[in-house]
């Protein structure tokens, strides 16, 4: 039985979508338990996107540690 065009479209989109999601978790950091201190640490530093503060300590951390950021 051959498989219709809508079919098609969805199994290479559901594909795709694996293949984005596979990729952004191998950058993800696990948290745990500590999602809710590192949240208010973003909120009480000002900033908006997690990003922002993992950057922000991961430069503090390599500023104390007498690297160059």
């Amino acid at each position: 039985m051959a498989s219709s065009p809508a079919g098609d479209v969805s199994c290479r989109r559901r594909e795709k979508r694996r293949q984005l999601d596979a990729r952004r978790s191998k950058c993800r950091i696990r948290l745990g338990g500590h999602m809710e201190q590192w949240c208010l640490l973003k909120e009480r530093l000002g900033f908006s996107l997690h990003s922002q503060l993992a950057k922000f300590l991961l430069d503090r951390f390599l500023t104390l540690a007498g690297r160059p950021a």
